[in-house]
């Protein structure tokens, strides 16, 4: 395989990592059973594999294949890694927590669209920062768990300057003994810098690929919104499926990336494989 089609494939494995990552969340997430006590939800790994658009704004589709993973470590510390995200909490299991994160964010590069493959290539890189979040568990016949938080992210201007800032909120409950039911919401806020850099449409950008100069600023870029279930097979094992759903705002939505060659609406969705232990 080439270096090309290596970095595509990463790529198409990463972006779809949206599936594989929401497959182990919702495993790894899910509400305790009424046979479980409160707070002591399994380590678990996943691995999920779905479809979604080749880069944000795009029509084109792809299918990959990505794992996922919630540990709790000897010293009741949280490490989850779903996708190309991952994260490490200080704070405790329920209630207030925070720590540090890290995320790969996709590039653009051999699209298939012709106009688009015409535009600038973007590098796949690496984001670094923080998040605070909130759980709250709340015991009783029907259990159910709350989780909202904000992460902050930054490239420090390797691919593009300033921030995305993403805030969201989840919630997990039982609809039969082996059956959970998951919905969540979100937002994302990015800096001008990032909007110029994966919509934005130079003077070169023009000229090769016929689509007007577009220089948007910051602002939100997405709303976001999923909904899962998660069935229990067996003491160990967990199967699911997710449909995640992305619209594009502000700036971004209006770039003729998305307008006239793509859509404002991302869908993702996918189906996955868990196995828990404690």
């Amino acid at each position: 395989m080439g270096l090309t089609a290596l970095a595509k494939q990463i790529q198409r494995i990463a972006r779809s990592g949206l599936v594989g990552a929401a497959m182990a969340l919702a495993a790894a997430s899910s509400v305790a059973s009424p046979v479980d006590l409160p707070g002591e939800l399994p380590n678990m790994a996943g691995l999920g594999i779905g479809t979604t658009t080749e880069y944000a704004g795009g029509k084109d589709r792809m299918v990959g294949v990505v794992p996922g993973l919630r540990y709790v470590t000897p010293g009741g510390r949280l490490i989850e890694w779903y996708g190309p995200y991952a994260q490490f909490n200080f704070g405790g299991l329920t209630g207030f927590q925070w720590g540090p994160a890290a995320s790969l964010r996709l590039g653009r590069s051999g699209v298939d669209d012709p106009v688009v493959s015409r535009i600038h290539d973007i590098d796949t890189t690496v984001e670094a920062g923080g998040w605070i979040g909130y759980e709250y568990l709340h015991e009783g016949s029907i259990p159910f768990r709350l989780r909202g938080g904000i992460n902050v992210m930054t490239n420090a201007g390797i691919v593009y300057g300033g921030a995305r800032v993403t805030a969201n909120a989840s919630a997990w409950v039982p609809v039969h003994r082996r059956v959970y039911a998951g919905l969540g919401l979100g937002a994302t806020w990015v800096s001008d810098s990032f909007n110029r850099t994966y919509f934005g449409v130079t003077q070169a950008d023009s000229a090769a690929s016929g689509l007007p100069v577009y220089n948007p600023g910051g602002g939100l870029e997405q709303y976001t919104g999923w909904l899962a279930l998660l069935y229990r097979i067996d003491k160990n094992w967990y199967a699911g499926a997710m449909v995640y759903a992305q619209r594009l705002a502000g700036d971004a939505a209006d770039s003729p990336i998305v307008t006239q060659r793509g859509t404002r609406n991302q869908i993702t969705y996918g189906i996955g494989l868990g196995y828990a232990w404690r």
